[in-house]
């Protein structure tokens, strides 16, 4: 090797040092930054006519473990996920009060109760009735501004699911122009180790906010994928769209059908391409996801428990039971029942038996008013023992008993007598069906004169009945929101004791009545509520139900807080690991500043040791 050759292999032994030195100046100065990991010195034997001539350094570079990557991402679009049902369902869980708060609804229900029988052991007391009317005022209001409190809070996740898309869509933007940048700088064997850490962070928010799969292709550039295999970012990204809607209510609900749906949907946008995200089950964790379940799922259910305790307790107070009068047709026996009075929503009920088999059928008739939801489900009803049909009222009298006749078997004959009677008999040959009853369940209207039924809660400030109409949109869906008190009771709160001509102001009869009405153990409750099942239905009184879903909600948002908690710690201890392993260690780098040192001071000493030589060569012959 020839002096000029040790120079120059000593020149870029210096242009490596300072290379190693300025990477680790950079990495100590960046140790405490969010997203940034260790860049290591890559530097490589540089040959000439096949032999070294010193070192050439190339692209600084960092040492990833993707697999850890991606499994941060998973684990921490669960963490966002499971922290919105943590928040949710926290307020959730304070609106609904706890067990053992007397604030809680369960303990207005329990209050109004005690304040009825009051009114039973005096009925002819005005304090006791006034008090029991305040106290069912205080819990229709309470009702009201739950329900408005819930969809408050849906209207809540439905903004959020806006700024989400419009993150994401900023997200991916970055993710291209950092792609683009990283792709230009490759080709000229210039580092792109920073502008990796900067893509990382772009995608790991990304990744908060819906489950993704980043695909590395040979460029350096990544491509996005949803968990679900839709395309998000190759060379351009998608556009994602959310049509915002600026309010909701107990109505509002997501449907695959836009003519149905009165809820936002996210739309993916390539080109013509346009593909409804949640529809196609894009959304698994992530807080879109979280969002998501919030407002069509996790807050409508609370809703329906509302919903269904306001129903209960109204019905319950308001619906009478019609025997079936006993009717004969030559051989055919069987009972008739009177329709006159039958709201939308109020039942016919029918039991008969097949003969010589002895099996009992139990139908249950529904009265709807309007056709498009026909057929019913049989969990219209929240019996699992009848079977349920659907009968549209609102047609001549002639097309009614057709379409029963039509839902039972040819044993059971159906026929209208007169007026709006409505007879069910057997068809009079020996072992066919026996017709065992008839009953109707009817929503009173009136205060007086029709038992002792009365309806003490009506629907909304127009104060209609509530009769538990199924007609589209269900009388059911947001009835917490609009349940109030009677004003005609307000105004006459005699009403609450007397209930036809003759009976005085000290009969305990309706008091007592309303009493065993709410308290009545073998009432059903829709499955809708997330309580029991369409098979076993939850079953008890007004006042247990309400307790049974204060009891719920609790620990709902405690294992909602376990839940989150737990997640957490996960993702934190895969942070801490991928930080261990990438992130810049202060001792290490102090090392490594002292090699460069003694490398730098080496290298100049070589340098130094060639100028002299030089020195040498050039005095010869002075």
């Amino acid at each position: 090797m020839s002096l000029y050759s040790a120079i120059g292999s000593a020149i870029s032994g210096l242009n490596a040092s300072q290379a190693g030195l300025d990477l680790v100046s950079r990495n100590i100065s960046n140790a405490g930054t969010a997203g940034y990991t260790r860049k290591t010195s890559v530097v490589s034997n540089n040959i000439a006519g096949g032999e070294g001539i010193g070192v050439q350094v190339l692209a600084a570079t960092r040492n990833v473990d993707s697999f850890l990557q991606a499994q941060i991402r998973t684990e921490t679009g669960k963490s966002s996920k499971l922290g919105i049902y943590d928040s949710y369902l926290s307020r959730v869980n304070a609106m609904f009060g706890a067990p053992d708060s007397e604030s809680s609804v369960a303990s207005t229900v329990s209050a109004m109760i005690a304040k009825l029988q009051a009114v039973a052991t005096s009925p002819d007391d005005p304090a006791a009735r006034q008090t029991f009317l305040n106290s069912a005022s205080n819990l229709a209001s309470q009702l009201n501004s739950m329900s408005q409190q819930l969809q408050g809070m849906r209207l809540e996740a439905e903004r959020n699911i806006s700024t989400a898309v419009d993150t994401a869509n900023t997200q991916l933007k970055a993710i291209a122009d950092l792609n683009n940048q990283i792709a230009q700088r490759r080709a000229t064997n210039v580092s792109v180790a920073d502008l990796q850490d900067q893509r990382d962070i772009a995608i790991d928010k990304l990744s908060t906010l819906m489950d993704i799969k980043a695909v590395q292709r040979d460029d350096g550039t990544v491509a996005i994928f949803t968990g679900g295999g839709q395309l998000l970012l190759d060379k351009q990204p998608v556009n994602l769209t959310f049509d915002e809607h600026t309010s909701l209510d107990a109505t509002s609900s997501y449907n695959i059908d836009p003519a149905k749906r009165t809820v936002g949907t996210i739309t993916l946008r390539n080109g013509t391409t346009s593909v409804d995200l949640i529809a196609s089950g894009a959304f698994r964790t992530g807080s879109i996801s979280g969002y998501l379940d919030m407002r069509d799922r996790v807050l409508p259910q609370a809703q329906a428990q509302l919903d269904e305790m306001a129903s209960q307790m109204a019905l319950a107070l308001s619906t009478e039971t019609v025997a079936g009068a006993a009717v004969t047709s030559g051989a055919a026996t069987g009972f008739s029942i009177d329709a006159t009075s039958l709201l939308s929503g109020n039942t016919i009920n029918l039991a008969y038996t097949d003969t010589p088999a002895g099996t009992q059928h139990k139908i249950t008739i529904v009265k709807v008013m309007d056709p498009t939801v026909l057929p019913l489900s049989n969990t219209a009803t929240a019996n699992p023992n009848d079977t349920v049909i659907g009968i549209n009222f609102n047609q001549p009298m002639a097309g009614i008993i057709a379409d029963i006749q039509a839902a039972l078997p040819a044993s059971v004959v159906v026929d209208n007598p007169s007026g709006n009677l409505i007879s069910f008999v057997d068809d009079g040959a020996a072992g066919a069906s026996d017709v065992n009853s008839v009953s109707a369940s009817v929503t009173s209207t009136g205060l007086a004169g029709t038992g002792t039924g009365l309806p003490l809660f009506v629907d909304g400030n127009g104060q209609g009945v509530y009769s538990g109409s199924l007609d589209n949109p269900p009388q059911v869906v947001g009835f917490a929101g609009r349940i109030m008190v009677n004003a005609a009771i307000i105004a006459d709160d005699t009403k609450l004791v007397i209930y036809g001509a003759g009976v005085l102001i000290g009969d305990d009869t309706r008091p007592l009545d309303m009493l065993a009405r709410l308290s009545d153990s073998s009432r059903s409750y829709s499955a809708s509520t997330g309580i029991g099942s369409s098979t076993t239905p939850f079953n008890g009184s007004i006042d247990s139900f309400a307790r049974r879903i204060v009891s719920v909600q609790a620990a709902q948002a405690q294992n909602a807080s376990d839940n989150a908690t737990a997640q957490a710690m996960v993702s934190h201890a895969l942070q801490e690991k991928f930080d261990s392993e990438t992130g810049v260690n202060i001792d290490n780098e102090m090392s490594n500043l002292i090699i460069f040192q003694n490398a730098y001071a080496a290298n100049a000493r070589v340098i130094s040791t060639v100028k002299e030589l030089f020195d040498v060569l050039l005095s010869i012959g002075r």
